[in-house]
């Protein structure tokens, strides 16, 4: 059945470019889209732009994704549909000095809403500005830049969800510019994450919020439940968090590197131990013609982790399920991902591109643990993914892959099949 969905999928993409009506337009042409998408999600982003006339001064914009996954050895949700996301977002000129960015995401056919940033941007000079407000956390090439067409993948990388928690905001101010050619920075101070949860926790306003008191590290993935909604939040904590990027190094070339490090435990603990988390990024993108890849690596060091997962227990006691009581103290995963632009490879005069690409992830969200936690089986793993994208212009992609994951020390539950696992997925990927 996989072998039949793959090749169904292959014949379908290969059939849309090959039947394609001729077109006169040449590579240059496509880059020049690209360079033209790729300067607007600066320009929105980053506040650039200029003043901009009377009827052009607020612009919306987005993106949405349809999600198609088949998993053969699931107990339940074997094949599921899903409008994963549909985002509008605005930018505003509130005047010629003075951005307005913001995005919500409508999640699962608009059954969850998610508020991702809303941030001014105060334009002073192209080596220093000023943000803030609810921005998204710079680290990583993609938490900032999440739009599905950015990435070949149907699902975000695991490696950007389990360990980089994208999409991940917070509320605060900082810096941000362009001190020489080639060299970008971002450097902000935002409401830290939240590692533990206290029995009869709020949820924030409103109802199945994610805000309040409600955060908590998990062995399963890292760090990601405590970013939270910005929703009457606990703020005893800050974080610093920034990026540096290089991009005229060499031809085709990027190399970034990102830290966020702050206490996270907002004083609930009973001895005062702060949870320090410290995180490490850096990543690689390059292209050179037809060649395509990118990689990332990241560490998270959790202090505390011991004090914290005894905390945890102890709430538990009081409200079962509070906490799970598996925080590692340390969290490391890296990925790797390699693609081929086949018609530039074969020479085509098409603005159409299809792109077939491996990617290999290392994910440990539980790499080490205290001394008196016990590892949790199935939350480290490998995956393989194989897939095809096909973009018949650079705001629309459809795609196609297969995960095989590997997990250490699995140990599922009856009705799954060892320490694999396997995925298929079809996605429908737009930018307006």
């Amino acid at each position: 059945m996989r072998k039949k969905l793959l090749i169904t999928a292959v014949m379908a993409l290969s059939a849309m470019i090959w039947c394609a009506p001729a077109f006169a337009v040449d590579l240059d042409s496509l880059q020049r889209q690209i360079n033209v998408l790729t300067d607007e999600l600066d320009r929105m982003k980053l506040g650039g732009g200029g003043a901009g006339t009377e009827h052009d001064r607020v612009k919306v914009h987005g993106y949405g994704e349809l999600h198609f996954n088949h998993r053969p050895e699931a107990d339940a949700g074997r094949t599921e549909i899903d409008q994963h996301r549909f985002v509008i977002g605005v930018h505003a000129l509130l005047t010629d000095w003075i951005h307005l960015n913001a995005e919500i995401d409508f999640e699962h056919a608009a059954q969850e809403l998610e508020f991702e940033f809303a941030y001014l941007d105060f334009l002073l000079d192209p080596k220093i500005n000023a943000r803030a407000g609810v921005m998204l956390i710079p680290v990583g090439f993609l938490n900032e830049f999440h739009e599905p067409n950015l990435f070949w993948s149907v699902e975000r990388p695991e490696l950007q969800n389990k360990i980089i928690p994208t999409t991940w905001s917070g509320a605060g101010a900082g810096i941000f510019g362009t001190p020489i050619e080639g060299v970008n920075y971002r450097l902000y101070a935002v409401n830290s994450v939240q590692s533990v949860r206290q029995a009869g926790f709020s949820t924030g306003s409103g109802s199945g919020g994610s805000g309040g008191q409600a955060g908590r590290f998990r062995s399963s993935s890292g760090i990601r439940s405590g970013r939270q909604q910005i929703n009457s939040l606990i703020a005893e904590d800050f974080a610093a968090t920034g990026r540096l990027e290089l991009t005229k190094l060499f031809p085709g070339l990027q190399l970034g590197f990102s830290f966020y490090a702050g206490n996270t435990t907002h004083d609930l603990l009973p001895n005062d131990e702060g949870g320090f988390t410290f995180l490490v990024e850096g990543d690689v993108k390059y292209r050179w013609q037809w060649f395509d890849m990118n990689a990332t690596i990241v560490n998270i060091d959790v202090d505390d982790a011991n004090a914290l997962n005894a905390f945890c227990t102890s709430q538990n006691a009081i409200t079962a399920g509070t906490c799970t009581a598996d925080i590692g103290d340390n969290i490391f995963g890296w990925n790797v991902q390699a693609g081929v632009h086949l018609p530039q490879l074969l020479g085509m005069n098409t603005s159409h591109d299809l792109v077939p690409w491996f990617m290999f992830e290392h994910i440990r969200p539980q790499d080490t643990v205290p001394t008196s936690t016990a590892q949790t089986p199935g939350v480290n793993f490998d995956v393989y993914t194989f897939g095809l994208a096909y973009l018949p212009a650079p705001s629309v992609a459809i795609k196609a892959d297969f995960q095989l994951f590997d997990f250490e020390n699995a140990n599922f539950s009856p009705g799954s099949v060892g320490q694999y696992k396997s995925q298929f997925n079809l996605g429908i990927a737009y930018m307006y």
